[in-house]
């Protein structure tokens, strides 16, 4: 309150002080004498006007500019000093001398015209003008008389104006006088008190210059000069240097190694200069400090800034975590081991894939073979056994291979639109009988109404399917019920959730944790009931999750199981009708005999393949190696090469790379890459390396008949590949139709042909709207879009064909898209053809339309 009352009263004398000055000022600068001479000086100039005019008038014949001149003058004059009325004004004389005033700018703004007029009209007007002039003059000198009078009266206001400043700032003075003997009474009682509490801080200090010496971590305080000030003792145990060795040292000369020096500095000097911060207040950074023998190593560090004696210091905290990045190395070195671990797993389960599936195949097909020749019921019986038993190994070999699929992240999921009422209708009713064998009753509820859905039902099918067989195998005169419920709708997603509850045998809760873990059986003793390797809940959890979604079990031993699976999938637009469909598959025509090589090294699958080609009609070189087989090719034209890709000396990627390049007789004959891998992940490879295609391991009847169809109709041209006859081999995959007629009933099978009708109509539109124009980048975008739907819907002759010019497009080879332009719709126009003749329909089907570049659409 005594600083406000003493910085008022300062304020009050310095406002009087200044009002004073001001005052003084405006006597210096007084503008009366000023205004006088003026004043005096338009007389003077009015005086010299009315003599010219007079002049003028008394010789008729005299020039007039000198008159016009006078005039001007005497007008600058005039309106520049009097007119503007700022002296007058300012002495407070503005209606002492405004009529006087009004007289002289009526005066001046009358005259100038004649003035400026030619010199007759100008005599003519010289008497009035020397009359006004003279009166005027006259009232001049009373203006000045006024000006002197009124000038005496403000000097009296200003004197007593001046002695009441006066006065008030003798006052203020006084108060301001007492205020600072008040305030230096209270400083003295502050600086008692000020004594006091520096020896509070000086305790305080001493507490904290403790805790700093005793700190673990080093403590480093340097000066804006860049020199070392204070040195704890963790720095002294830190870095090697005692206290007194680094006081007074340069940082960057003491910790700082050689090849960050310079930085140092610079960042110094920026802070110097700038006062910019890139470490000081950046919080924890990792750096590398030096010490004293030389050594460096990493540190924590972070930095502040404070005020000191000197101006600004810095705070440099450091930990030495050389110990903790050696823990951290040992655990990337740990999880790089794993990792290799797991690749090398990963690279194990493929080896093993085909040297498994490779036996197999030779199995398989020598059963196969073998159940076509006579044999007695026992014989049967035991070969029916055998079968058995491949089967399920097989089973449990692609187990493992989906497993390792999904963990390296190949595992394909679809985005196709399906029903899941009918989804889950198709999987249930193939499992009642095996229900039935054990007394046990599926019941299947819709808890609510489904819209139609977007995803993948082979995955979701195959996740439920694994639910509902495991509930049958501990499942003994009891129920099983299939539920399906939306949970809720959040705008264009659909929250589902399916269940699968039993009234088995329960789970106990120790081991619900683990079951979907890879090889857990809850009875793993030689005498369990059921079989199994393991996996199936595994590779349900792990493809629950591939969709975004989720497994889990709830159970009680005696009481029974409820596996559900959670799934968050987009919405669909409703079902559009399509001309009828039948499911009924057409039986495949009859083989034309090829000319067929065989590339195998297992003795096993050439005997198998032989057989079984063979048993199709066809005529069979056999080759036991890549060399061998790229030498038969060279010498005879085959009409279809089947190539292993696993063989020693030479394996099948370099065969068909020789047998493309040689020129040999079979260089542009089909080929096929025979592989025990399950499922290819890499296909654009083997279209690089010159494959046409592949087979998996094992092969049967069905598939060979495939290829041999599709090869010969999908790669041949002439009379040969149209005796090959049948569009629905040559164009679509058979197998894929039958997998949608499993998952699809008859209206959503039309539905699903329908759309990709629609979509690959617009496709093939927008390249023929863009091939001429748009970057080949574009154009594989567009194709690619192609790929995708024609694989799914298994018109796999048109998605190989796409694919191909895909490829050609990424190359930059817009060229090859051009000229196969026209033979890619004819491609499109037979394979939509096939899915009429693959379903039967008895109306023609609706031939895509051909859009010309105006836009305009013909048949």
């Amino acid at each position: 309150m005594l600083l406000v009352l003493i910085g008022l009263s300062f304020l009050i004398v310095l406002g009087e002080v200044v009002q004073l000055r001001a005052e003084l000022r405006a006597l210096q600068q007084e503008p009366a004498d000023n205004l006088h001479w003026n004043v005096t000086q338009l007389d003077l100039e009015a005086v010299r006007f009315e003599a010219e005019a007079r002049l003028a008038l008394a010789v008729p014949s005299a020039d007039l500019s000198a008159l016009r001149t006078s005039f001007d003058l005497f007008y600058s004059r005039a309106v520049g000093k009097m007119m503007d009325g700022g002296m007058v004004a300012e002495l407070g004389l503005t209606e002492a001398v405004g009529p006087i005033k009004a007289r002289l700018r009526d005066f001046v703004f009358e005259t100038a015209p004649l003035i400026d007029a030619d010199d007759a009209t100008l005599r003519a007007a010289l008497p009035e003008i020397a009359l006004t002039i003279s009166a005027l003059r006259q009232d001049l000198r009373v203006m000045a008389i006024k000006i002197i009078e009124a000038y005496g009266s403000t000097q009296d206001a200003r004197r007593a104006s001046l002695n009441h400043i006066l006065r008030e700032i003798g006052l203020a003075s006084i108060a301001l006088f007492t205020l600072l003997v008040a305030l230096l009474a209270l400083v003295l009682a502050l600086n008692r008190q000020a004594d006091r509490r520096a020896r509070d801080v000086q305790r305080i200090t001493a507490r904290l210059g403790a805790t700093v010496d005793t700190a673990l971590d080093a403590v480093v305080v340097s000066g804006l000069n860049g020199r070392v000030t204070d040195f704890n003792p963790a720095a002294e145990t830190i870095f090697g240097y005692s206290r007194e060795e680094a006081v007074g040292q340069y940082l960057s000369q003491l910790i700082v190694p050689p090849q960050h020096r310079a930085a140092h500095i610079a960042g110094m000097e920026r802070f110097r200069a700038t006062g910019a911060r890139h470490v000081v207040g950046a919080g924890r950074i990792q750096i590398t400090a030096v010490r004293k023998s030389g050594e460096e190593f990493p540190v924590e560090l972070s930095i502040t800034s404070g005020d000191g004696p000197d101006g600004t210091i810095f705070i440099a905290y450091l930990r030495d975590i050389s110990a903790r990045k050696q823990t951290e190395a040992s655990l990337v070195a740990a999880r790089d081991e794993s990792q290799a671990a797991a690749r090398t797993k990963t690279d194990f389960i493929a080896v093993m894939s085909h040297e498994m599936r490779t036996p197999l195949n030779g199995v398989i097909g020598a059963l196969e073979i073998l159940s076509r020749t006579p044999l007695d019921p026992k014989q049967d019986r035991f070969l029916k056994l055998a079968r058995s038993s491949a089967k399920q190994l097989l089973h449990h070999v692609n187990d493992v291979l989906e497993i390792s699929r999904i963990d390296s992240g190949h595992a394909r999921l679809l985005e196709d639109r399906f029903d899941m009422p009918a989804l889950v209708a198709t999987l249930v009713d193939p499992l009642r009988p095996a229900a039935a064998e054990n007394d046990t009753v599926i019941k299947v509820r819709m808890l609510n109404d489904f819209p139609p859905l977007m995803g993948d039902p082979f995955r979701i099918g195959q996740i439920l399917q694994n639910f509902i067989t495991n509930a049958i195998k501990f499942t003994k005169h009891g129920t099983i019920t299939v539920e399906a419920e939306v949970q809720q709708t959040n705008g264009s997603r659909v929250e589902v959730e399916l269940r699968v509850i039993d009234t088995g045998i329960g789970i106990a809760e120790a081991d619900q944790s683990r079951i979907f873990d890879e090889f857990v059986m809850v009875d793993p003793t030689h005498g369990r009931t059921v079989g199994g390797t393991g996996l199936g809940l595994a590779i349900t959890r792990r493809l629950a999750r591939a969709m975004a979604g989720d497994v889990g079990v709830e159970s009680e031993p005696g009481e029974g199981s409820c596996f559900w699976l959670s799934l968050s999938l987009p919405s669909a637009v409703g079902p559009v009708d399509m001309p009828g469909t039948d499911p009924a598959v057409r039986p495949a025509p009859a083989l034309p005999s090829l000319d067929v090589l065989v590339v195998e090294d297992n003795l096993t699958n050439r005997i198998v393949l032989e057989e079984m080609l063979h048993h199709l009609g066809q005529r069979v070189t056999m080759a036991v190696d890549g060399a061998d087989g790229v030498e038969k090719a060279g010498q005879t034209p085959f009409d279809m090469i089947l190539m292993d890709l696993s063989m020693p000396q030479m394996d099948g990627w370099t065969a068909v790379k020789l047998i493309r390049s040689g020129g040999g007789a079979s260089k542009d004959s089909p080929i096929l890459a025979v592989t025990a891998h399950a499922q290819p992940d890499q296909t654009d490879r083997f279209a690089e390396a010159g494959f046409d295609g592949w087979l998996t391991k094992p092969l049967s009847s069905a598939r060979l008949t495939e290829a041999l169809q599709t090869g010969r109709a999908g790669w041949a041209d002439g009379p040969a590949a149209q005796q090959a006859g049948d569009a629905v081999q040559a164009f679509l995959d058979t197998e894929r139709l039958d997998d949608l007629r499993r998952i699809a009933d008859k209206d959503r099978l039309q539905h699903i042909l329908q759309e990709f009708h629609t979509d690959m109509e617009k496709i093939l539109a927008a390249l023929q709207d863009t091939v001429e124009t748009a970057p080949a980048e574009d154009l594989a975008a567009i194709l690619h879009a192609g790929v995708g739907a024609a694989a799914v819907v298994g018109a796999g002759r048109l998605s190989r064909d796409l694919a191909r010019l895909e490829a050609a497009c990424l190359a930059g080879d817009i060229t090859t898209l051009r000229t196969s332009h026209a033979g890619l719709n004819a491609t499109w126009r037979d394979t939509w053809a096939a899915f009429g003749a693959a379903f039967g329909t008895t109306t023609p089907v609706k031939e895509p339309k051909d859009t010309r570049t105006d836009g305009k659409a013909k048949s």
